[in-house]
């Protein structure tokens, strides 16, 4: 059995602001709001919708990332799509880690029913406050 990707674009987050609280009793934890999101693909272009767009990093002792983000986007067509993703990093983002991300997606528009039943996967980088992700689909 093999598996086969399919491009599902790129996810551009300009992360606003960040709130860190170093010393929890679980660890680090970093939080991000996403002041702008862009999804561009062949077959969903979309923006964030409203503020509630983010993620809540973990901080771990030996240096490593887990990534929990909520993203909540609109179409250009006017379809709502929320997306949800956990991951890791070997490194924080912000100091050159890359992240890797499982995604997955929630819809109630039937033209875009097709991406509740897709697993995806992603690979992302970090400029500055800009996180740039490349998200396929697997097949």
């Amino acid at each position: 059995m093999s598996i086969e990707l399919e491009s599902l674009g790129t996810l551009t987050v300009i992360i606003a602001r960040q709130f860190l609280l170093p010393g929890t009793g679980r660890g680090g934890r970093l939080i991000g709001e996403a002041g702008e999101l862009t999804w561009k693909s062949e077959r969903v272009n979309a923006t964030q919708l409203g503020a509630s767009s983010g993620d809540w990093v973990r901080l771990h002792p030996d240096g490593t990332v887990t990534v929990d983000a909520r993203l909540v986007l609109r179409t250009d067509d006017g379809a709502t799509i929320a997306m949800t993703y956990t991951g890791k990093a070997d490194r924080p983002p912000a100091e050159g880690g890359v992240v890797w991300t499982a995604p997955t997606f929630e819809t109630d528009d039937e033209r875009y029913a097709w991406l509740n039943t897709v697993q995806a996967v992603g690979r992302g980088q970090r400029n500055g406050n800009v996180l740039v992700y490349e998200l396929y689909a697997l097949r």
